[in-house]
């Protein structure tokens, strides 16, 4: 069924064509200003934007949290309290501190660290990069106490979603505070661009060939250019079941405005994730009182480097400041019925460890 068909088989379900369309519009249309924003502007110096964590605080797995703390004391070079500064911006930076772009992502590399939640090691690490519309992208590594260590998040892979969430297709070099691991290189050989891409650390710079030869790629197992890799957009024709329409309806009677977000936010995250290998989409999304975060399911063609949607999810609340996941009320996954991949499961035990309050629902799509 497509998306138009959704108001005649249920007329007072409008999730497309009314409510939920332009607020993701509009979700959208501010994220994609980001990248255009003047220095001047809303994006200056000291000001606020969509994604400029407040200074609010929190206790995070035992961890307090401080988003708005990007800057350490004594240093005049900082993140200014954001994870993504237009292309405007960053040369600005450039100009004011004399610095080559090489250069000013290294020096942002400790800021990036200190928005870290590292609850189990206690071991911070920041990404900065640049990407191809001269944007730059930070990322830090999110650890979840009482949860097994494979749920972790590395810098690398919150530097690749936040561009990916702010409709970047290219990575053009990255600052890491330490060596990627085995882990986060096999991640990046899903990007169309990983052979350009330079990595700097411990003052040297690398590609992806000198840090991971003869590694196992994408065109290993899929027919090459038959499908977008990594950061290029994807279009997965999928559709709510008619089981996930009438209670998305249902949650419409019963006023439950950001349950219906999150459904289509989810569902939008299904499309756009990245799952050429399963052929198994999926999107999340996360309900807390300061709003919908939504991310989806990135494969990886050695299986397990793979981003499970929850925490592509978590990585979009932590860049708008969500200082602490129990601050999650509900959660709505989005995947195929019956697909040979599924994440409820996962996600199930993953929530009651970091959230236990927060009620999940799984909304089954079908392929168009």
């Amino acid at each position: 069924m497509r998306a138009c068909a959704l108001a005649s088989a249920f007329p007072q379900c409008r999730l497309y064509e009314q409510g939920y369309a332009l607020e993701n519009v509009a979700r959208r249309a501010c994220r994609t200003s980001l990248l255009k924003a003047s220095c001047s502007g809303q994006l200056g110096a000291g000001g606020a934007d969509h994604h400029t964590p407040t200074t609010r605080t929190g206790e995070d797995n035992n961890v307090v949290v401080d988003l708005s703390q990007s800057t350490p004391k004594g240093t005049t070079l900082g993140l200014e309290g954001k994870m993504v500064l237009p292309s405007e911006r960053v040369e600005q930076l450039k100009e004011e501190f004399g610095m080559t772009a090489d250069e000013l992502i290294t020096a942002l590399i400790t800021p990036a660290s200190t928005m870290a939640r590292p609850p189990i090691s206690s071991f911070k690490v920041g990404a900065v990069g640049i990407g191809g519309s001269g944007a730059l992208y930070v990322g830090c590594n999110l650890e979840f106490a009482k949860l097994p260590l494979y749920n972790s998040v590395h810098a690398e892979q919150f530097l690749l979603v936040n561009a990916l969430h702010h409709g970047e297709e290219s990575i053009e070099k990255l600052a890491i505070s330490a060596a990627p691991c085995g882990h986060c290189r096999q991640f990046f050989s899903e990007l169309d661009c990983a052979d350009r891409i330079k990595f700097l650390f411990f003052g040297g710079s690398y590609s992806l060939g000198q840090l991971l030869p003869m590694r196992f790629k994408p065109q290993d197992l899929l027919d090459v250019g038959s499908v977008p890799l990594l950061l290029k957009p994807q279009d997965n024709r999928v559709a709510f079941t008619a089981a996930s329409l009438a209670k998305i309806q249902e949650w419409e009677e019963l006023g439950e405005r950001k349950l219906v977000k999150a459904a289509g936010e989810a569902l939008e995250e299904c499309r756009k994730s990245y799952a050429p290998y399963s052929l198994c989409p999926a999107g999340a999304a996360i309900v807390t009182q300061e709003g919908v975060y939504a991310g989806g399911y990135i494969e990886s063609a050695a299986y397990n480097p793979s981003m499970l949607p929850l925490q592509s999810a978590i990585i979009d609340a932590v860049i708008d400041g969500m200082p602490c996941y129990s601050e999650v009320e509900a959660a709505v996954l989005v995947e195929v019925a019956s697909g040979a991949v599924q994440h409820r499961s996962a996600m199930a035990v993953q929530l009651n460890a970091i959230a236990p309050q927060a009620q999940l629902y799984t909304l089954t799509v079908e392929r168009m």
